[in-house]
């Protein structure tokens, strides 16, 4: 199968540099490298496809100016030659048998047009990794409901879309300050896409613990979550009330992942309690008693929930 590989880069010369590493040593190679470099300073020059392998072509975009990732991710989509696009973020990395592994599903599920998988999430500082959850789509009535209230599918780094679906439904929302990967799926699911999941760990997902500010970030999720729910009011109209709740619980759990990858632990507290106000699950409660052990705590019990 002819795969592009689109990689949107700003300012992180050292992850994408592993990140292309990545691609390079696949066992079996796809036939085309996209780099946007979304106004890095310095700007990325062609060093960084030294070493390329034979047979492998390779493209450098720029723009003078950041536009943010989902712009550059479209700007690759509509530059690439190859019939499906995998997308890889410049702090992530394939495994080296993500392409091969993609091809032989692709051959085995012709109808398919999207194809995802779990990933590997490594905490860098706490040396704990732990592989991501993911579910089949097929067993869903309704996917779009479903995508709606949770992200089954996972980050960008974790599909690989047909091109011609991407273009039906005019690639990422640029417009919406964050889940842009989420709301995609939902248009794609909409517009009769079929999900195929494949059930192994393909992606490496690199996260470095700090404490920092996330009011931005929390601003941004509630800001996409409206936008969403907004945007795709028919079928929100159609949710349940537990199915709506469930969509607030959800948005909840992604605010305490955020704030536990900012060492917010507070923030986390919080937002974990809001989930269990919901789900009075005893899981939910466990999390809640274990935040205030520590960041490292509470994904070293996340990793041995696998």
């Amino acid at each position: 199968m002819r795969i592009s590989v689109v990689i949107p880069t700003h300012n992180r010369p050292g992850g994408l540099a592993a990140a292309v590493k990545s691609v390079f040593n696949q066992t079996l190679l796809p036939k085309e490298l996209i780099v946007v470099d979304d106004g890095s300073n310095p700007p990325v020059s062609e060093e960084v496809f030294a070493g390329c392998p034979a047979g492998l072509s390779t493209k450098l975009l720029r723009n003078e100016s950041p536009k943010g990732a989902n712009n550059a991710r479209n700007r690759g989509i509509r530059e690439a030659s190859e019939e499906w696009i995998a997308f890889l973020d410049d702090d992530d990395a394939f495994y080296h048998q993500k392409i091969e592994a993609v091809n032989k599903s692709i051959l085995k599920n012709p109808g398919a047009d999207l194809f995802y998988h779990p990933a590997e999430i490594t905490l860098v500082r706490e040396n704990i990794s732990y592989t991501s959850g993911s579910s089949e789509a097929s067993k869903y009535k309704d996917l779009v409901k479903q995508l709606l209230i949770r992200n089954i599918v996972g980050g960008t780094s974790m599909v690989i879309i047909r091109k011609s679906s991407l273009a039906e439904v005019n690639g990422f929302d640029e417009d919406l300050p964050a889940m842009q990967d989420k709301e995609l799926y939902i248009r794609l699911a909409k517009n009769g896409s079929q999900f195929c999941h494949i059930n192994k760990a393909l992606t490496k997902y690199h996260h470095d613990i700090t404490a920092q500010s996330i009011t931005h970030s929390q601003d941004k999720g509630r800001q996409a979550m409206d936008l969403i729910r907004e945007k795709h009011a028919a079928v929100f109209a159609k949710l349940s009330k537990k199915e709506q709740n469930a969509f607030q619980t959800q948005h909840c759990r992604k605010m305490v992942f955020k704030s536990l990858l900012n060492n917010d632990l507070r923030g986390a507290y919080s937002h974990q309690w809001a989930v269990c106000k919901q789900t009075l699950s005893p899981k939910d409660l466990l999390m809640l008693m274990i935040i205030p052990l520590g960041v490292k705590t509470v994904f070293k019990v996340r990793s041995l929930k696998g």
